[in-house]
């Protein structure tokens, strides 16, 4: 399921994100100026034994960092918001002008923000 793009402001720039779920989630990111400039992050996963008519997603992400266990939900602007000033801190050369960059195993991301023991919470469908 693909969403409608939303905005996002942080630190005074505006960015503009949209995911598309699914066992296979996709979190797409973009400054709102050029949006040719884009990080596509996708996060694979094995969804449970799929049952007859059955369809699996997850937007959350269940998850510890110092200690404590965190839901991570990668639709909420406060969790995109802090992938982003991540990217831009350790990453900056994925923002390079009118380049798209895709992180294949966002998984790593998060876990180079600090996080460990992450698993999809799944949703299914009928």
């Amino acid at each position: 399921m693909k969403t409608q793009i939303r905005n996002l402001t942080i630190q005074d720039q505006p960015f503009v994100y949209w995911l598309v779920g699914g066992p296979r989630f996709t979190l797409n990111i973009s400054p709102k100026e050029d949006k040719t400039t884009k990080i596509t992050l996708i996060f694979e996963a094995a969804p449970p034994e799929e049952e007859h008519h059955t369809f699996w997603e997850f937007y959350d992400i269940s998850a510890y960092k110092d200690n404590y266990h965190i839901i991570i939900h990668l639709g909420n602007p406060r969790h995109i918001s802090e992938i982003i000033l991540y990217l831009q801190q350790e990453k900056p050369e994925l923002w390079l002008k009118g380049k798209h960059h895709t992180i294949e195993n966002a998984w790593e991301l998060l876990q180079a923000m600090g996080y460990s023991d992450m698993e999809p919470i799944w949703i299914k469908h009928w």
